[in-house]
């Protein structure tokens, strides 16, 4: 995996505005926003150099702006963006945290043609910002974490437009009270008898942590589920009783199924449920249910012949030889792309052995907290799965740096943790850093012989802004940590000069 001749033009282009005569001339709308982009990524708008930036990229034709994690763009910059006379379809500004509404004002106030706009992470965003979003074709709005922002500024939004279809709200803790007020003002007479009566064309419905579900609604919720549902996710909602799940046979669409934390879940009630479910399941997340082992998955391997993805995450008794049938099957094993067996303590190696060959589509395979986890297992991987994007080997203490490298030799790897695994060098970075230029993160938490400057050289190759965690706050067992009183850095006693 080598870096694009596209994406070694723009990173050379983007370093060199301020060199190249009247570049921004020659450029296309389009390139125009990935240099912005990887600009942002990159950490590149420096007082020296945005003047060569907002004269080269900043022009009319600018469609698409996406600010990702960049301490650079403040309101200078957006008041800068706005003035250029830009008519924007998609705004994406995330934990850019000197942002304030002064800013957002002035990159707003003219967007009239916006559809998309994704504020997130912005905490000195409250609420005049709103007045100046008005756009007669606006969809989408998220607020993710705008921890600032009150509900009068998400009321005056969703009334200055009524195209909206999607508002997301999470972690805006400011609303509070008024929480119930903006529901009622964004869908008026929503209640569950309109959910389950009305909405008959329902496709995706996600009860999580609806703890108030009781003995008395639970039926009345679950037997009346339009049936033409094909997402679901019951996630930590205790059912009173195993057979309130009865209601689900009905939904013979059903393509996703969350049941993750139901301690009520047995042998009995998946030997009731996936005949009529599971020849429509490609996902199941039956993680942390307590009472899940190998016997109870019997009826998955039978029953669930379309599965593609199986979440097992804290099954501690799952040893995965009854779902041997679905691995050791060439066409089904073809299907799988996901597999998630975090803190499966009693997962079978040969189990995992006959995955990794026999599953050539896995996109994600997360095994942390696997402590018989060794190097083949990841060299059988990189042989087998060219898809391979998403792995977590956090504490599978027996790998080194030779099957890390060759699983990144192989595999187009976006995320990757390895956490707590303390052999690992550099070596393993640079590796990464060489082979996957598309990385989005890496965690190395507690791997010590890792070094900044190796992870900075990894930040300099990818793509993309990487997020990276490298804490290392105990080191290896047998060395010592200590601040430097002087710089107030934590060091290792065997690294510092001693006078």
């Amino acid at each position: 995996m080598v870096r694009s001749l596209k994406e070694s033009c723009l990173s050379c282009l983007a370093c060199n505005l301020h060199s190249i005569n009247r570049v921004g001339h020659y450029l296309a709308t389009r390139h125009k926003e990935l240099l912005l982009e990887w600009l942002v990524y990159h950490d590149r708008l420096t007082p020296e150099y945005l003047p060569h930036i907002t004269y080269h990229l900043f022009s009319s034709g600018l469609r698409t702006v996406n600010f990702y994690k960049c301490q650079q763009v403040t309101d200078a910059v957006l008041t800068q963006l706005g003035d250029c006379g830009c008519k924007l379809r998609s705004i994406t500004i995330h934990g850019c945290s000197d942002i304030t509404d002064a800013g957002m004002v002035a990159l707003l106030q003219h967007q009239d043609e916006l559809e998309v706009l994704e504020l997130r992470k912005l905490p000195h965003l409250v609420t005049d910002w709103a007045q100046a979003v008005m756009s007669p074709v606006l969809e989408h709005l998220d607020l993710n974490s705008c921890t600032s922002v009150e509900a009068p500024a998400v009321c005056r939004v969703v009334s200055s437009n009524p195209t909206m279809r999607t508002v997301i709200l999470a972690h805006c803790h400011r609303l509070g009270e008024n929480i119930n007020t903006l529901v009622q003002r964004v869908a008026q007479a929503l209640n569950n008898n309109m959910l389950l009566v009305s909405c008959l064309q329902l496709q995706k419905l996600d009860l999580s942590y609806c703890y108030k579900v009781t003995s008395q609604t639970a039926p009345h919720i679950l037997f009346h589920l339009p049936e033409r549902l094909q997402f679901l996710s019951l996630c930590g909602v205790q059912l009173p009783y195993p057979q309130t799940l009865e209601g689900l046979t009905k939904l013979r669409r059903l393509e996703e199924l969350v049941l993750c934390g139901i301690t009520t879940l047995t042998v009995e009630v998946m030997d009731m449920l996936l005949p009529k479910l599971g020849g429509s399941l490609v996902h199941l997340d039956l993680s942390g249910c307590t009472a899940v082992d190998d016997v109870l998955l019997r009826s998955v391997s039978a029953h669930c012949v379309s599965l593609q993805r199986l979440v097992l995450s804290f099954c501690t008794q799952v040893t995965g030889v009854t779902l041997l049938p679905i691995f050791e099957d060439p066409e089904r094993a073809q299907n799988i792309t996901c597999l998630i067996f975090t803190a499966c303590v009693a997962m079978s190696m040969e189990v995992l052995q006959v995955i990794a060959s026999k599953c050539v589509n896995l996109e994600r395979f997360h095994v942390a907290g696997l402590a018989d986890v060794r190097d083949d297992l990841l060299l059988t991987l990189a042989s087998n799965c060219p898809k391979l994007s998403n792995v977590t080997f956090k504490s599978c203490n027996q790998l080194t740096d030779a099957s890390v490298c060759e699983l990144s030799r192989c595999c187009p790897l976006r995320e990757v943790v390895l956490s707590g695994v303390r052999s690992l060098t550099d070596r393993s970075i640079l590796s990464l850093a060489n082979s996957c230029q598309h990385l989005d993160c890496v965690y190395v938490s507690g791997c010590t012989q890792v070094t900044t400057a190796a992870l900075r050289y990894l930040q300099d190759c990818c793509v993309k802004r990487v997020h990276i965690e490298h804490k290392t706050p105990n080191m290896d067992p047998n060395q010592l940590m200590a601040k430097n009183l002087d710089t107030g850095e934590y060091l290792r006693v065997d690294q510092m000069a001693v006078s």
